[in-house]
């Protein structure tokens, strides 16, 4: 059932962020907003989370309050949440509930994390086998938020005139390369059920997606 294997993961680990990096050596960076005022405008759109096109408008609202300098603190802090995501059991937490998860899944999850909020972000990040305990009873389709970061680059190019990809990005706040945090796991069904007991009695048999 399990298709991906933790060398093939970390070979292409990060390769999204490259056209990101490449830009944040041109310019320079800006430094991230700080967390209590990031999670508390990523905590007002939670609400809305049961209709993803409802929270990514409800960000765009909380962004176009902003001025252009502190969209682009906003998308560097919400990098340095994804940083501190960036472990192999929360990864591996992605690949037993959706039966795989390539390094641009984990990226959608880490980011569908965010979008949850402080308290439960937090806690999947001290407790990556709570993930079946915070979700709600028949829930369906894939733990991502892709297009939960987009918004910020769209709100930034529409206050600038400039091309989103230009935003000012801080290096400090993001992963660059590297391998993630802790010990990488191993695609054997035994492995994942004693690592992650809750989360393979959930989904183990039963991916979503």
């Amino acid at each position: 059932m399990i298709a991906l294997v933790a060398a093939a993961l970390l070979a292409s680990a990060c390769a999204p962020e490259e056209p990101r990096v490449q830009q944040a050596v041109q310019t320079g960076g800006v430094q991230a907003m700080d967390e209590a005022r990031f999670w508390a405008i990523v905590d007002r759109t939670a609400g809305h989370g049961s209709s993803p096109e409802r929270q990514v408008e409800a960000l765009r609202s909380e962004l176009e309050a902003l001025s252009a300098e502190d969209v682009a603190a906003f998308r560097n802090a919400f990098e340095a949440q994804l940083a501190r995501a960036y472990t192999w059991d929360l990864w591996a937490a992605a690949y037993v509930a959706h039966g795989g998860a390539s390094d641009d899944g984990f990226e959608y999850f880490r980011r569908w994390m965010v979008s949850r909020g402080r308290a439960v972000f937090e806690r999947l990040l001290a407790r990556p086998d709570d993930l079946p305990d915070i979700l709600v009873a028949g829930v369906e389709g894939v733990l991502e938020f892709e297009e939960i970061l987009y918004v910020t680059d769209e709100v930034w190019a529409g206050k600038t005139g400039q091309d989103g990809a230009e935003m000012p990005v801080d290096l400090t706040s993001m992963t660059v390369g590297g391998d993630p945090r802790g010990e990488p796991f191993a695609e054997d069904p035994q492995h994942l059920a004693q690592r992650l007991p809750k989360t393979w009695a959930r989904f183990g048999n039963r991916p979503l997606g």
